[in-house]
């Protein structure tokens, strides 16, 4: 009996471990060549000046939420500009446990990109 509990909780084990790490997040984001002029607001711009060109995702491992929370825009940024937008609005902020168990959050940032029309 002994042997055959050892090994259940053995295989649950092994069944959780690759969740575990397969979760790889960076924790920091430069900026890539024009993205720095990508502005990232709540608000979603005036329709009459830009149009969207797609969605747009960040997830983000960190300690402080407010520091991943500035790296996941960095990102938002650079996929923003490989399109062609200058504009960022966030739609949703949503944060988790990361299962490193090292008390790091991952932070997740949706939004959507728009250029000028």
């Amino acid at each position: 009996m002994r042997f055959h509990a050892f090994r259940l909780s053995s295989i649950a084990l092994a069944s959780v471990l690759p969740l575990a790490c397969a979760e790889k997040y960076p924790d920091a984001v430069a900026l890539a060549p024009g993205a720095e002029v990508v502005e990232v607001a709540s608000d979603r711009p005036n329709p009459e000046l830009y149009e969207p060109v797609g969605g747009v995702a960040a997830r983000i491992l960190g300690n402080e939420v407010s520091a991943a929370v500035r790296q996941a825009k960095n990102e938002l940024r650079n996929q923003a500009a490989q399109r062609g937008a200058t504009f960022v609005s966030i739609d949703e902020i949503s944060t988790r446990p990361s299962w490193d168990l090292r008390g790091h959050t991952v932070v997740i940032v949706t939004g959507t990109a728009f250029r000028v029309r």
